[in-house]
Parts: structure tokens; C-alpha cells; sequence
């Protein structure tokens, strides 16, 4: 039984945990400061019904930065490397600045909610506060598993509706044009893969020429180059990353002359050149450095006089060009590496009142005949 005491001109209650099953020894809670004897009954009382009932966890002293850098530890494991420097991007510039000096158990849905509106009225998207949440959810997930909370105060906070942003593509007038003045560019290939393939930068720099089959027409995403260049990564962004994708002629024709040059230039380079067996690389062999292709990208834009759209608006005109001549949805989703079909009419659903709009008059065309 716990007891109560006065300690001056205070109370104070102490309480019987139970015994710890690492030392044998009892368990005891002491706290201080009740204005009254009936506030530390009271007090007393609810913490001996929590341990009755199993459901009492002494608060956990540690702060959530502490904690965060703990899970993840396990958490990096389990994910590839890119997502890994994502999440230690956002722990370390976006959660732990505000919330890492917050005791653990001090986490509540209050405190959650306010972090959480603050990302609102800071005008960041949607998207980025989904994913702070997912982070801090699955780390307090783990604090709950590792018995450190009670609960998981986050699952009870109300994120902003979700708000899209508006896809920018190219014309075809507008993709001929551009591709006119990049044709000379050795970085060319990765433009002119990713108009007409849909393949993600990351995929097309970590290409190599043993994925792709010339004579059967087909490319095959195995590799992936990561964000900063200094390394390759096996297989693709997701599961259903890792793709054949069958080529355009266009594209056949374009690739057995990239393979002309780069035999060339190793042929050239001679010993020092390091050989990765990429389709698109240095002269010397070495890999493309993404922000170096998009400079390229950016000056290439305004010499061509187009619309400035970023790099991966390019995989999102080429969905753009197949939906607009009625490619089905499921072939276009395989073609981009999508996990589901969802995704790629969540994400194309702007094109879709059109085709819808053309549905119609195809229905107008039949019931004119029959009339």
C-alpha cells in the first residue's frame, strides 16, 4: 500500500510499483508539492489503479531527440539510402529544433497539434507535413513497442487537407524544340530517356548498358544513381521501381550512337578511364553529377525558349503524351514504376476531363449513326 505524508507545509505520496523483474527489488514513486492531503490521496489513488490494472509506465526522463536518434538507428535498417539521408534531413532541420528538447513523455496530442499548425501557417505543403508526421509517428510507434508510452499521442492530431500541386508540362511543339537545341549536348541521352521512357533522374545517371537489350528494344531499371552522385544504388525507389520498359524506335537509333561515343572516349581515355558501363557519364567514365545536369537542364531551357519546368516534369510529360493518346493508365503506371494504378490517376487526374470530354463525343458518334 502506498502511503501519504506531510512534509512541511505539504504532501507528498508514496507508491508501490510492484517489483522490478531485472533486480528483484521493489519499485517504489515519490512525489512532492500537493497543497493538500485529499490532492495527494487522490493522486495516490489513480497511479495504484493504473498498476492494478497494468496499464501504469513510469514517464520515461529521456528527451525526443535522444529517442529519435535511437530509433532510427534501427529504422535506417529497414530503408534504402536515400530515404534514410531524407528522414535525417527532416529529423535534423525540422523536428529536432523544435521538438527534440521535449521530454518523451511529455509528447502530448496538444503539443502535437500546435507543432503540427505552425507547419500550416509556415506555408509549408502538405506532402512535407504528412511526412514529418509518418516520421514522428513511427518513432513514437516504437517508443510504445519499447514500452517507454502508454500511447501514441500523434495518432490523434488532424493534419491539413491534403492540397496538390499543379503538374507543368511541355507541348509537343515545345519538346521538339527543346530537343533541337540539346541534340549537340553530351548529356542529350538523359533528356531524350526521360521524355520518352518516363525514368526518374536518379535511374537514368545509374543506367549501364547491360540493362538495356538493343536488339529486343527494352531497358531495364536495376541501378540507381543517388541525389549527390557519390554513390549507386541497387534497384529502384520502390519495388515496383525495378521495370523493363519498352523503347521507341527513336530511342534505339539515339542509344546504339551514345554507345558509338562512349566506346570512343573509353577507346580514347584509355587506363584512366573508369568504366561504371553507364550510358550517360563523363567523358572520362565517371558518373554524372545530378545538380551538374540540371545546370545543363536550366541553360538549355532558356536557349530554347520554353517554359522552365523542372527536370522531373519531364517523366510527368511523358505520362502526359500517352494519356493524350489513349495509352491505358495501367500500361503508363508500369512504364513509370508506379506501386499501383491509383497513383498514376491520382497523379494525372488534370488530364482526365478531357479524355472524358472526348469519351462523350465518341458517345454522340454512335447514337448519331443509330438515329
Amino acid at each position: 500500500m502506498g502511503q501519504i505524508k506531510k512534509d512541511g507545509s505539504t504532501w507528498y505520496y508514496v507508491a508501490e510499483l510492484g517489483i522490478d523483474p531485472l533486480t528483484g527489488k521493489r519499485k517504489r514513486k515519490k512525489k512532492r508539492g500537493f497543497k493538500t492531503k485529499r490532492d495527494a490521496e487522490k493522486a495516490l489513488a489513480l497511479i495504484e489503479s493504473e498498476v492494478i490494472k497494468g496499464t501504469y509506465f513510469e514517464p520515461s526522463h529521456i528527451t525526443f531527440e535522444e529517442h529519435l536518434n535511437e530509433w532510427f538507428k534501427i529504422k535506417k535498417n529497414t530503408i534504402n539510402a536515400q530515404t534514410a539521408e531524407v528522414y535525417q534531413g527532416y529529423m535534423k532541420n525540422r523536428i529536432i529544433p523544435v521538438l527534440g528538447d521535449t521530454q518523451l513523455s511529455k509528447l502530448t496530442p496538444v503539443l502535437l497539434q500546435s507543432y503540427v499548425n505552425n507547419l500550416v501557417e509556415e506555408g509549408l505543403a502538405s506532402a512535407t507535413i504528412r511526412k514529418l508526421r509518418n516520421i514522428i509517428k513511427s518513432s513514437l510507434d516504437h517508443a510504445v513497442n519499447m514500452e517507454l508510452l502508454p500511447a501514441n499521442p500523434i495518432v490523434k492530431i488532424q493534419l491539413p487537407k491534403g492540397t496538390k500541386k499543379e503538374i507543368t508540362v511541355w507541348k509537343v511543339d515545345e519538346i521538339k524544340q527543346f530537343l533541337k537545341v540539346a541534340i549537340n549536348h553530351r548529356f542529350y541521352p538523359a533528356f531524350h530517356l526521360a521524355i520518352t521512357t518516363g525514368m526518374r533522374r536518379g535511374e537514368i545517371l545509374g543506367l549501364r548498358w547491360k540493362d538495356v537489350n538493343l536488339e529486343k528494344g527494352i531497358l531495364y531499371v536495376r541501378q540507381t544513381l543517388s541525389r549527390d552522385g557519390k554513390y549507386f544504388l541497387n534497384g529502384a525507389k520502390t519495388e515496383a521501381g525495378v521495370r523493363s520498359i519498352q523503347l521507341a524506335n527513336a530511342s534505339i537509333v539515339m542509344l546504339k550512337k551514345q554507345k558509338c561515343i562512349v566506346a570512343k572516349e573509353k577507346l580514347s581515355c584509355g587506363p584512366e578511364y573508369i568504366d561504371h558501363d553507364l550510358v550517360v557519364c563523363t567523358t572520362k567514365g565517371t558518373p554524372v553529377i545530378p545538380s551538374n545536369l540540371k545546370k545543363t537542364y536550366e541553360r538549355l531551357i532558356k536557349e530554347a525558349d520554353v517554359p522552365l519546368i523542372r527536370f522531373h516534369d519531364l517523366r510527368h510529360t511523358h505520362a502526359t503524351m500517352l494519356l493524350a493518346q489513349d495509352v491505358h493508365a495501367k500500361v503508363i503506371s508500369e512504364r513509370l514504376g508506379h506501386s499501383n494504378i491509383q497513383i498514376t490517376l491520382d497523379t494525372y487526374s488534370h488530364i482526365l476531363p478531357s479524355m472524358q470530354e472526348e469519351a462523350v463525343n465518341q458517345i454522340d458518334v454512335i447514337f448519331s449513326k443509330t438515329q
